[in-house]
């Protein structure tokens, strides 16, 4: 394994932070390679045991990020003392991230339903002595509460690696693996009884499930008025029932504006009608932070 981590060590050295281009390189070469190998710089101070066969963590051991933009905009956004509520948590990168922002007078609630992944995560969270600040819960949010399958895919996986990002519940039973039974439930349901005060960010990430998520926390959303980062791909919508535009629409009658994710967290407004087939969607309502965000 030293020799992997001398070979990032060099790669970090020799990428700026805006051109990644020995990291890329690296990771393309070692695409093949099954190791399991444990940084302890993440984020400059967390631990981490990343499996380099898996297409998020051997983005994040070459990279330093899996959400490089996501990462350049919470650095902007978060301070110590907020509130962040994490759907799709996966093995815990953004909620990690968040947590060394919001510090401990923060939160961080963290939801991950597949057991795998969620023992994963709370495995990162003790090893990092964050049990105070993130809270796992391993359950889905949706727009209703139940039990329900969750598959390995709902068909946006096009590539022959392991990617364990893409758990869904809008699989099609003929074509994708059901990887167990899952809780799911609505953040407006679990509002009281997670004592919510406050909410500052959301990042909803969950493979077609956006909207029904949305639609679950709507009533939250409108108390706290949150940034919110979402996923809208047009592929999963549809196998979702709807159309991207339609989580826009949900939010805009709340006072929304929305903003695409680029490069080093750059925000360019976007409208319903100029959705692509994917995109990262930041939704703004308060004006003061919008302005900060965008520099406007």
């Amino acid at each position: 394994m030293r020799p992997l981590l001398r070979l990032r060590g060099l790669a970090n050295a020799l990428s700026s932070q805006r051109f990644h281009l020995f990291q890329a390189l690296m990771r393309r070469v070692f695409r093949r390679a099954h190791a399991v190998v444990q940084v302890d710089d993440f984020d400059g101070n967390l631990t981490l045991d990343l499996d380099l066969a898996e297409h998020m963590q051997r983005r994040i051991f070459w990279m330093g990020y899996y959400n490089l933009r996501l990462v350049a905009l919470l650095n902007r956004l978060l301070a110590p003392g907020m509130v962040v509520v994490d759907v799709g948590a996966n093995i815990g990168e953004v909620s990690l991230v968040c947590a060394n922002r919001v510090g401990v007078s923060g939160r961080v609630i963290a939801f991950e339903p597949v057991k795998a992944i969620a023992d994963e995560l709370e495995r990162n969270i003790q090893v990092n002595a964050l049990q105070g600040v993130v809270d796992l819960r391993r359950q889905g949010l949706a727009d209703v509460a139940g039990e329900f399958d969750i598959y390995d895919s709902c068909g946006q996986h096009d590539g022959d690696e392991s990617n364990r990002g893409l758990g869904s519940l809008h699989g099609d039973p003929g074509s994708h693996q059901v990887l167990g039974r899952i809780q799911v439930e609505t953040l407006d349901r679990l509002a009281a009884t997670l004592a919510l005060q406050r909410l500052d960010f959301m990042k909803v990430d969950v493979e077609g499930g956006e909207l029904a998520c949305l639609a679950g926390a709507l009533q939250t959303v409108a108390r706290f008025l949150p940034v919110i980062a979402v996923e809208v791909h047009e592929r999963s919508a549809q196998m979702a029932g709807y159309r991207g535009r339609d989580i826009l629409d949900l939010l805009a009658p709340l006072g929304y504006q929305f903003l695409r994710l680029e490069a080093r967290g750059r925000l360019v407004p976007i409208s319903a009608d100029a959705l692509g087939e994917y995109q990262d969607v930041i939704c703004v309502a308060d004006p003061a932070t919008r302005a900060a965000l965008t520099g406007a």
